[in-house]
């Protein structure tokens, strides 16, 4: 058994700064050395455990950024809706309780409770070019609203799965259909 102290730690770092250090069955490190290492924050590598690979690191970093994206963009689209159904109930009742249907819509798809989901085929409704007299009406905040919680649908469809993405479209056709009946 060999056992690393601090002063040969700082003679190595010396004489090239660690990033890192490999340990082997027959190495240990003295609390000392341990220490040094956490205040230089230097890696401690074990070279008997199993060595993640650069591509198993990218795909947990890509797992983790997608389970934070969902984490972050179904309440992000439920507020949004929320936002939405609250400035409706100044303006139009009717549009206010269907943009909170679409909200309990929002939970389903985020709790993947879609199996008894009635979705239909969409045909796509075009509402990318909205004129500043649609957003100056008294329904513009609404629809600019709606119209962000669609963003958010589309970020979702990135990063979910293949049922949920199918639910997100047509959360996105609803809203589209609610931006049109505002704008009528």
């Amino acid at each position: 058994m060999r056992y690393i102290t601090e002063q040969d730690l700082q003679v190595q770092h010396r004489h090239e700064p660690l990033k890192k250090i490999m340990l082997t069955q027959n190495e240990r490190l003295t609390p000392g050395a341990r220490q040094f290492l956490a205040d230089h924050q230097i890696r401690i590598i074990d070279c008997d455990s199993p060595i993640e690979t650069a591509e198993e690191t990218d795909n947990s970093l890509k797992i983790a950024a997608l389970t934070t994206k969902r984490q972050t963009f179904f309440p992000l689209l439920e507020l949004e809706l929320w936002e939405a159904a609250l400035k409706a109930s100044e303006v139009n009742r009717d549009s206010c309780q269907r943009i909170i249907e679409l909200v309990s819509l929002v939970k389903q798809i985020a709790t993947e409770d879609i199996a008894e989901l009635e979705i239909c085929e969409v045909a796509e409704i075009n509402t990318d070019e909205l004129t500043s007299e649609e957003i100056f009406q008294p329904t513009g905040k609404i629809i600019l609203k709606l119209r962000r919680a669609c963003v958010y649908s589309t970020t979702l469809k990135t990063c979910v799965t293949a049922e949920q993405k199918g639910a997100l479209e047509y959360l996105i056709y609803l809203i589209n259909n609610e931006i049109c009946q505002l704008l009528t």
